[in-house]
């Protein structure tokens, strides 16, 4: 595998070290000279084990990196249609923490949400049960960064932007607001967006019936720092722009039809 730049330039200064040092050495005049180019080869070996140091290595590529869970919201999307469930899905935040997907057959959510099968019946209606793809993603946040959802709406939104720009970095720039019952996340510079154009090119009911590990994550924030189930009630791409436009809206309690 061919090293990348900052490998090459950790071994290009490592090399420089070394001549300068030899020739130092070499000379062996024991004047300033001789010190100048002990100091520049010690200053030329220590950046270069720094850049090995600190290197992470070769980082996947964005695009790659966007289309691997696309196939997994299609195919998850595509059954629940094949089999009539035609809601979008509810963000449920639990007790213990975490957050259930839960996707109505129509507009309502069954009122009791407590077995474990993936298919509910009851009163109120039926629905599909689901382990968020963001799942994986959030305990991840919460066991490497220690991430604690706020429940004020200032620091929840400054939570969002804060996961978005700095521990997932997906986005150069996000921007979360309050609209009413909503919140509307934008995010620019959008690193994911072949992903985003894959789903939606088999059709753009997948982002709100499933949601893509991204979009769940920020309706799974939202669920936990408001305590209200949430639906992914709009999602919208700018090519040209490379913007990401999310709208979660707070749906109220689990049982009553909050259909539009």
């Amino acid at each position: 595998m061919t090293a990348n730049n900052p490998y090459r330039a950790a071994f290009t200064l490592i090399v420089a070290a070394v001549a300068l040092l030899a020739l130092a050495a070499a000379t062996g005049r024991g004047d300033i000279t001789t010190a100048t180019l002990v100091l520049a080869g010690a200053g030329c070996f220590i950046t270069g084990v720094f850049l090995l140091a600190l290197n992470k290595g070769e980082s996947l590529d964005p695009e790659i990196a966007a289309l691997l869970p696309a196939q997994g919201t299609i195919s998850i999307a595509t059954l629940c249609a094949d089999i009539g469930v035609q809601g979008d899905a509810r963000f449920i935040p639990q007790d213990d923490g975490t957050v259930v997907e839960v996707i109505p057959v129509a507009g309502r959510v069954p009122e009791s949400l407590k077995d474990d099968y993936s298919y509910l019946t009851g009163e109120g209606g039926c629905a599909v049960r689901l382990v968020p793809a963001c799942a994986p993603l959030l305990a991840r946040l919460r066991e490497k960064h220690a991430l604690e959802v706020p429940g004020e709406d200032d620091a929840l939104l400054a939570c969002i932007t804060e996961v978005c720009d700095d521990l997932i970095e997906v986005a150069g720039k996000t921007e979360a607001v309050r609209d009413g019952g909503n919140v509307v996340v934008t995010l620019t510079d959008y690193r994911l967006l072949p992903g985003c154009r894959a789903v939606r090119a088999v059709s753009p009911k997948c982002c709100t019936m499933v949601g893509c590990p991204v979009c769940s994550l920020l309706a799974a924030i939202v669920a936990i720092g408001t305590g209200q189930p949430t639906r992914i009630e709009y999602v919208a791409i700018d090519e040209k722009r490379k913007t990401l436009r999310v709208i979660l809206t707070l749906a109220g309690s689990a049982g009553p039809d909050d259909s539009r």
